[in-house]
């Protein structure tokens, strides 16, 4: 199959992940290197979970389980992270409300910075 040619203002770029290789296309590369360290560090802690619960990966899960599996990491991840973004958006919307309840609707009369004596 004839490569694609890439997207205006995109690199082309050779991504590996467990000993396969995927060619994507990103005007954003240092992003996706760091998803790309993001997804190794989960299969890194995957690994690591697996050792101490089984002594190595269950044998019957093959590698699109596995990466059905890190998907799934990374995606509670995302819920976590969203759910914590949107309580504390909801606190600041909460807090801001009651300050906002707390200022009077009529100015109060200025008060002058000077004594009338001018000091």
């Amino acid at each position: 199959m004839k490569p694609l040619d890439p997207l205006p203002g995109t690199d082309p770029i050779a991504v590996t992940v467990l000993g396969r290789t995927l060619q994507v296309q990103t005007d954003r590369p240092e992003d996706l290197a760091a998803a790309l360290r993001l997804l190794e560090d989960t299969f890194q802690d995957m690994d690591s979970q697996c050792q101490v619960r089984w002594g190595s990966v269950p044998k019957g899960l093959d590698t699109p389980s596995w990466y059905l599996l890190g998907a799934l990491n990374l995606a509670h991840r995302v819920a976590r992270l969203e759910r914590e973004a949107n309580q504390q958006t909801h606190d600041l919307e909460q807090t801001l409300s009651k300050l906002l309840n707390d200022v009077p609707d009529e100015p109060s009369a200025p008060v002058p910075l000077l004594d009338e004596d001018g000091d």
